[in-house]
């Protein structure tokens, strides 16, 4: 089913299959993060997340700080009401006007490439809406995926990464690093300073020999083929006119590549994170 609150916006599934693979996904970062739920230097006394999803995220930030009042937004009700006392969900649409009662000293917005067609606008909006000092952290994906060795070249995998970029700037949303590589200039030109880049990586399946990244590569695979189809379909059909059984086509050939260990391909993993200069600083920035 879609979205409830502008509905067509979110081009994704939003159906309890959907939020089962999204809390999976999240499980999947606190892996790769050593269970950090973000990276930025600050202990948060308001918090917003933006495109909360299942609320996974915020839920746990409002348990592990107890003491954070903490927001979580999304275009989608589909948030458990039994949540911890300090976190209330908005169902809002980041791309509209902002208007928080409070200043937030952490905006967290994660896997957000390909749902925002503005990101300078988005990271002003960040900005203006942080305090002085406030840390803005952004968490996403790369696409397409890519390899060491060359063996992603010419893949079913490789070209589906290629075509979802296509068709996401098609609808004047970028996807995949056609965003996120932008990210850490966007951020700059909108004030940010003391910004990190962090990069880390999903492998496709469990070809890494590393047992740690082959575990990551297992629980990554199920991710992707979970939300396979649902990742093509509206994109594919809109976007670049397909039909449907084309679409069932192509997923078929995409995930036995993603069940091929001869693949040695993964996913980049960007975090990115800046600060709100303090009053004092800012005559600094020109």
């Amino acid at each position: 089913m879609p979205s409830a609150y502008k509905d067509g916006k979110y081009i994704f599934p939003n159906d309890e299959r959907e939020a089962s693979r999204l809390d999976l996904q999240h499980h999947l970062f606190r892996m790769t993060f050593n269970q950090q739920l973000y990276f930025a230097p600050v202990t948060p006394r308001h918090a917003l997340d933006i495109g909360t999803g299942t609320g996974i995220w915020a839920i746990d930030l409002a348990d592990l700080l107890p003491e954070c009042q903490v927001v979580g937004i999304d275009l989608s009700p589909g948030q458990p009401t039994m949540v911890p006392p300090n976190l209330k969900f908005i169902v809002d649409d980041a791309e509209d006007l902002w208007l928080y009662q409070d200043k937030f000293d952490l905006i967290h917005a994660r896997l957000m490439a390909g749902s925002i067609a503005d990101w300078p606008k988005f990271y002003r909006q960040a900005y203006d809406n942080l305090e002085p000092g406030g840390w803005l952290e952004i968490q996403d994906y790369g696409l397409p995926v890519r390899s060491t060795d060359g063996t992603h070249e010419g893949t079913d995998i490789h070209r589906w990464g290629v075509l979802l970029c296509e068709a996401s700037a098609k609808m004047g949303r970028p996807m995949g690093s056609d965003a996120c590589d932008l990210y850490a200039q966007q951020m700059r030109d909108a004030g940010f300073v003391d910004i990190q880049e962090r990069m880390f990586m999903w492998p496709s399946n469990t070809w890494p020999r590393d047992p740690f990244m082959k575990e990551l590569g297992k629980w990554n695979m199920i991710n992707c083929l979970d939300g396979l189809e649902g990742f093509c379909l509206a994109l594919f059909t809109r976007a670049l006119g397909w039909r449907k059984e084309e679409v069932d086509v192509f997923v078929a050939n995409i995930t036995r590549d993603f069940k091929d260990r001869r693949i040695h391909a993964y996913f980049p993993m960007p975090v990115i994170y800046g600060r709100k200069p303090y009053e004092h600083e800012r005559v600094f920035q020109a």
